[in-house]
């Protein structure tokens, strides 16, 4: 009888493991390409296009045109409204059943007349969860419509990111089925993925980086990805890894949803308010489906905007910032530029922002939320102070080429000697995606670990891209306390500068 199997070569190793995992090599063989099962086509797909931004009780009113996969639309800044007929295959019963979708452009589903998803395939969304759980007693045959707007996740630069749009760009339907989803493949997925991952970032130095690989190994040697019935004991085994936890000393990471959206940037006003509600709809899905997931939503602007166009999901947002999960942050109108602005002009902001928290949500900020501003006026903490906020997080400083910046965590003390407590989340962004990499990078770039031991790490798809994803809340459920990895806990601005407020006599100023 054979005995345990040593890890001949650790390159080769781990690119086996990788391999298994990649989307477009090897599809036929590997787990990626099992996490869709059976397909079935619509019944029936129509579209026609507009050059206006039109309600949807409007839109379902036009005359449809016949339409089919491979079809293109346009031009830039229209958009194509797709009915989409189905009906799901009575042997699908107990099935989790997606409309899977791959377009150009940005798209948001509508079923029984309201936004029920945000589609993007720069942010990983692709698909509409029609059923978790097909029963026989649903409806099987239904219609839903695709509002498709004719532009990229950053506009539609002719050459370029920030180049003059090109106005006769035209986009393209990839793909539109039903698909059967495999929520087991997907979970074998991200185990397999953090242990890879884990292998590769934590380094060859790194006892657990071998005992990840040697697991994830073994994992691949007892998967048969055409036998369902082996994913059992290949999960067991992933939990090997994953049910070890650390120790009481460990670095931990407060983790947030987050969509940072820019009101004006490189597309019209108009698409700005669409981008909003295509991406906290999105939110408020992945909110029904998990209990624990924690979102922070700034710029009252944006919440205007949704509120006078949205007035449904706008209430569902609502609700679910009663129950503390979706947070509006900020103290701000917008969030504005930090340098060229006027004293006057900023305080407007914070009391026209704070109004409106107080009036909507029923409680003012306690933070200020710039995330994307490339400087700050040294009277800003005195206003801050002077509005009811005494915590600013931010992090644009971290990109400059020339200086870095030397403090992840300090007090900053404006001109007249107010001082905020503030925060540059480590990970140097506020889109990360939730991969290991990114979590020990927020650990290990925390330049002020020795005094603090905690972090913020912001997450999400911003620009319109939807915000998280299943995917991220499932990486880093994985990692919530996992030896080796930093402790990632689910939180809030309140709860992470409150326990950062307790270690404030180590903070420098």
């Amino acid at each position: 009888m054979a005995g345990p199997q040593g890890l001949k070569h650790r390159r080769t190793t781990l690119e086996r493991a990788e391999k298994f995992l990649s989307g477009p090599g090897f599809p036929d063989c590997n787990l990626r390409g099992r996490l869709f099962g059976d397909t079935c086509p619509l019944v029936s797909l129509s579209c026609f296009q507009t050059p206006q931004r039109i309600p949807h009780d409007e839109a379902v009113r036009q005359e449809f045109r016949p339409a089919k996969v491979g079809d293109s639309f346009g031009p830039t800044w229209w958009t194509c409204w797709f009915k989409v007929e189905l009906s799901i295959p009575r042997e699908w019963v107990g099935k989790e059943v997606h409309l899977l979708w791959e377009s150009d452009g940005e798209g948001m589903v509508w079923r029984d007349a309201q936004p029920v998803q945000g589609l993007t395939k720069e942010g990983e969304k692709t698909s509409y969860i029609l059923t978790d759980g097909l029963k026989e007693a649903e409806p099987h045959s239904l219609t839903v419509y695709v509002e498709v707007a004719c532009n990229g996740l950053f506009g539609a630069g002719k050459g370029s990111l920030i180049a003059p749009p090109d106005p006769d760009k035209k986009f393209c339907l990839n793909k539109a089925e039903l698909v059967v989803f495999n929520r087991d493949v997907h979970e074998l997925l991200v185990d397999f993925e953090i242990l890879v991952d884990m292998a590769k970032f934590l380094g060859e130095e790194n006892q657990r980086s071998f005992q990840t690989l040697y697991v994830a190994n073994q994992m691949v040697n007892l998967l048969d990805v055409t036998d369902s019935s082996t994913f059992p004991a290949v999960r067991h085994l992933a939990s090997s890894i994953l049910r070890q936890k650390n120790g009481e000393s460990q670095h931990t990471i407060h983790a947030m949803g987050h969509c940072h959206i820019d009101s004006a940037w490189l597309w019209p006003y108009e698409e700005s308010i669409r981008k909003c509600a295509r991406s906290w709809v999105t939110v408020v899905r992945l909110m029904e489906k998990n209990p624990e997931f924690t979102f922070v939503c700034s710029q009252v602007q944006q919440l205007e905007w949704v509120r006078n166009w949205y007035p449904g999901l706008y209430a569902q947002i609502q609700d679910y910032a009663k129950e503390g999960r979706l947070i509006p942050v900020g103290g701000t109108w917008v969030e504005m530029d930090g340098n060229l602005p006027s004293g006057e002009s900023m305080v407007r902001q914070f009391l026209q922002g704070q109004r409106f928290f107080q009036q909507q949500f029923g409680k003012l900020c306690s933070e200020f939320w710039l995330p994307d501003t490339f400087g700050y006026s040294a009277q800003l903490p005195q206003l801050m102070r002077g509005c009811g906020i005494r915590w600013f997080l931010t992090q644009k400083l971290s990109w400059s080429l020339v200086n870095t910046f030397p403090h992840s965590t300090f007090f900053w003390e404006g001109i007249d000697g107010s001082q905020v407590l503030t925060h540059f989340p480590p990970g140097n962004s506020y889109d990360l995606k939730g991969r290991v990499e990114e979590m020990l990078k927020t650990m290990n770039n925390n330049k002020d670990k020795g005094r603090v031991n905690h972090s913020a790490a912001l997450f999400g798809f911003g620009d319109g891209g939807g915000g998280p994803t299943q995917k991220m809340l499932d990486r880093l459920k994985r990692m919530s306390d996992t030896d080796g990895l930093p402790r990632v806990q689910m939180s809030t601005p309140d709860r992470f500068f409150s326990m950062v407020e307790k270690e404030k006599t180590q903070l420098l100023i």
